[in-house]
This record gives C-alpha cells, sequence and structure tokens, in this order.
C-alpha cells in the first residue's frame, strides 16, 4: 500500500528551498512548547530577546545573535520580551553543513542582509542564478560566523535541577550561594559535587552566567545598566559590567538597542 503521507513529507523535503525566511512578531512570556521541525532553522530578533531550551541547554537569542536549531532537535521557545524575529528555515540538505548542535553565534551586517534576503518578498523578482549566489554566502558567513557564550546547561539531578530552573528565572532574588541551597535535600559539598559533574560549573559560577542571560533579556528590552545591575544583586553599575566583561568578553552596553 502507498503512504501517500510519506511521499508528500518527502516531496516537501526535496522541494523547500535551501533558505526561507519569516518575520514573525511576539509578546512578552508567549510560550512555544517542545516541538521539532524536519528542517534546521536560523532565529535572529531585530529588537527583544528570546530563550531557546533543549534537552540539556538553555539558550538566550538577541538582536547580536543568531540561534541555530538543526532539524529533529526537540526544543521550547520562550519570549523575555516584545519581540520581532527572523525564522529562517533551512532544508535538510543545507542544514546537514551547519552541524547537528544547536549554537549561538555572532550576527555581523553582511549576515544579517543575507538572512533578510531570504524573505519571499526580498527573493520575487531575483532569477535563480542570483538567489543560488547569495545562498551559498549565507551558508559560507554561518560556517565563518564565531560562537558566542550565551547558553547555560541545565542539571538534570532532581536533588538540583529544580534550583537551577528557579535561578535562572530570577537570579537576582539569589543573594548567596548559601541562601540558595538552604533547602536543598543534599548537603552543600553534593550540590557542589552534582553542578561541577552535570554542568562543568560550580554553582557560583553557574548562578554568575545565569544572572548574565538574564541580564541581557532585560537590557535587549531596553532597560538602562544601572537598573539591571541593582537588581541583579551589585552595588555599583561599574562592578556588574567588569563581571560581565570577564565572564563573555562583552560589555552589558553591546547590548542595549
Amino acid at each position: 500500500m502507498i503512504d501517500t503521507e510519506q511521499i508528500a513529507s518527502e516531496v516537501l523535503v526535496t522541494t523547500r528551498p535551501k533558505y526561507l525566511g519569516e518575520v514573525v512578531s511576539q509578546e512578552a512570556s508567549e510560550d512555544n512548547g517542545w516541538h521539532t521541525h524536519d528542517f534546521g532553522q536560523l532565529v535572529s530578533a531585530s529588537y527583544g530577546s528570546m530563550y531557546v531550551g533543549t534537552s540539556n541547554r538553555v539558550l538566550l537569542l538577541s538582536p547580536a545573535m543568531v540561534v541555530w536549531i538543526p532539524p529533529d532537535s526537540e526544543h521550547w521557545l520562550r519570549y523575555a520580551s516584545s519581540n520581532e524575529m527572523l525564522y529562517v528555515d533551512v532544508n535538510r540538505d543545507e542544514a546537514s553543513h551547519l552541524g547537528g548542535s544547536p549554537r549561538i553565534m555572532g550576527m555581523t551586517p553582511l549576515l544579517s542582509a543575507l538572512m533578510l534576503a531570504t524573505l519571499p518578498e526580498a527573493s520575487s523578482s531575483r532569477t535563480k542564478h542570483h538567489t543560488d549566489a547569495l545562498h551559498d554566502l549565507l551558508l559560507h558567513e554561518l560556517l565563518a560566523a564565531g560562537d558566542v557564550p550565551l547558553s547555560i546547561a541545565i542539571p538534570q539531578d532532581k536533588r538540583i535541577r529544580g534550583f537551577a530552573e528557579a535561578a535562572l528565572a530570577d537570579p537576582g532574588s539569589i543573594t548567596s550561594v548559601d541562601t540558595w541551597f538552604a533547602k536543598a535535600a543534599a548537603s552543600r559539598k553534593t550540590v557542589e559535587r552534582l553542578f561541577v559533574t552535570e554542568t562543568g560549573m560550580t554553582p557560583s559560577r553557574w548562578l554568575r552566567h545565569a544572572r548574565i542571560l538574564h541580564a541581557i533579556s532585560r537590557l535587549t528590552a531596553g532597560e538602562k545598566v544601572a537598573s539591571v545591575a541593582f537588581d541583579m544583586g551589585y552595588e555599583s553599575s561599574s562592578a556588574f559590567s567588569y563581571m560581565f566583561r570577564r565572564t563573555i568578553g562583552l560589555s552589558p552596553r553591546d547590548f542595549c538597542p
């Protein structure tokens, strides 16, 4: 018996353009639960920010970044602020060149222009040869793009996972590692060992990265550096900026609109 659904799926995969863009506006706190695509996807932001969750990591997208999500990669999306996103679908054959793991890449003016060129309205008047040349250049730019350390591992052990998720949601409410784990069902030594084993970081370093992700989501929404620094528990914006640069090599102002 002929499987018409499978044939239709195969035809769609083979006829899908290498790259096809779409601009979508979303409101803060909108949430797309766990899902997958049979194609890859590049996501960039005109403004605002978005969290992308995978099986064991959370990545943060800001206007200075591009997120790559491979085909069949289970993930969820949460919009940290009102935003406008550019989604570029990548067919399975082309996606094979971009790697099998989600990653965050730095945005450049050329990369941004090439991604916008995948929108249907931008490509309707071009010849196929012209479009193919732009797609080839886009692939080269993506392969050359540098990774940006804006992701954090989520521990799977139930003794610490809940603490990690709470800290990621509101890291500014945690005044110290001692208060963070005051109600943990394991000793401080066990908690530290679990964090290092499952995330590659000590709890204090993991919390510092969680604070940076949270801070960037607020900075890209237009909040002032001084206000974010104070809410993150820092006595001055200079101390906050020093921690920020030391951790990811960028200034908080790099993420301000």
